[in-house]
């Protein structure tokens, strides 16, 4: 498995790597990947939305009718973990990528936050970022997906979202079943895979997010590609490692359930960084949906 940084409690999974090969957890907590990282700058400015400071990059030229690509990190990553995907992209469309309360160098929650909280701070940031008519394609990874999918069903009535792309995204289910499958007495990779979905569900996040797994509803007629992990990632997991990937995969499936234009595809030599372990595929298919979306 790719290590390439933390994400949610997937740096659970890239520690449980570092375990096998030497102890020292802590350190590999902290571990960020630089290859594909970018100092802040060429078009990132703050936006003050709804009381915050939201750090925003805008790149591309707008085309008329063409929808605004907008980039959602998972967590604690900052939207320069984006950079090679939002400059390639500029070359034929507007992209604009965030840092989330919490997350890069936005301002800090002043309390927990629901993912109707964080779909708020997105409309109004969409609405400064003056997207228009033409609308969105959301491409979100990880947990940054969970709030695509969330804004794209909650947002459904104003056809804002034009198309969506998921990439190894969290899905609500994860978190009651995981919950359910290691117990609270679970040690080592285990309990930090434990760990990790409990502070999901508590608000112990960088985004202060809680959330519990309830089910979204659908998003309308809208493309959906849902693009899932093809490497063993899970395999580190000791005794749970082959049910957490199946309890992930189901969680992906029922993705698809949220529009009748949807699709599944597997990124077969990916980890759950699919953008980074696969960037062609990630283009192409952020190409085919905007594509798509007009």
């Amino acid at each position: 498995m790719r290590r390439h940084g933390r994400g949610t409690w997937f740096r659970a999974l890239a520690v449980a790597a570092c375990v096998l090969a030497a102890i020292g957890a802590g350190s590999a907590f902290a571990a960020v990947s630089s290859a594909h990282a970018t100092r802040h700058g060429g078009g990132t400015r703050s936006v003050r939305v709804n009381g915050y400071s939201i750090t925003t990059r805008c790149t591309g030229a707008a085309a008329a009718g063409t929808p605004t690509i907008v980039l959602l990190a998972g967590e604690p990553d900052p939207l320069t973990k984006f950079a090679h995907i939002q400059r390639a992209l500029s070359a034929t469309a507007r992209v604009c990528s965030y840092d989330r309360l919490g997350e890069g160098t936005s301002s800090k929650p002043r309390s927990e936050q629901t993912l109707g909280d964080s779909d708020a701070i997105l409309h109004a940031l969409l609405a400064k970022l003056r997207v228009g008519s033409a609308g969105v394609v959301l491409v979100g990874h990880s947990l940054g997906g969970l709030v695509a999918a969330d804004y794209a069903s909650r947002y459904r009535r104003s056809h804002q979202v034009k198309a969506l792309v998921l990439l190894d995204a969290t899905p609500p289910s994860v978190v009651p079943r995981i919950k359910r499958l290691i117990p609270a007495d679970a040690t080592g990779v285990a309990g930090k895979v434990r760990a990790e979905i409990v502070g999901l569900a508590t608000g112990h996040n960088p985004e202060r997010l809680v959330f519990g797994g309830a089910p979204l509803p659908p998003i309308g007629n809208v493309p959906l590609t849902v693009v899932q992990h093809g490497e063993p990632i899970f395999a580190v997991v000791p005794t749970y490692g082959r049910r957490i990937q199946q309890i992930w995969s189901a969680g992906q499936r029922r993705w698809l359930a949220l529009s009748p234009r949807s699709r599944m595809v597997i990124a077969r030599h990916s980890g759950h960084y699919i953008y980074l372990d696969q960037p062609r595929l990630t283009l192409r298919l952020i190409r085919r949906a905007l594509a798509n979306a007009h």
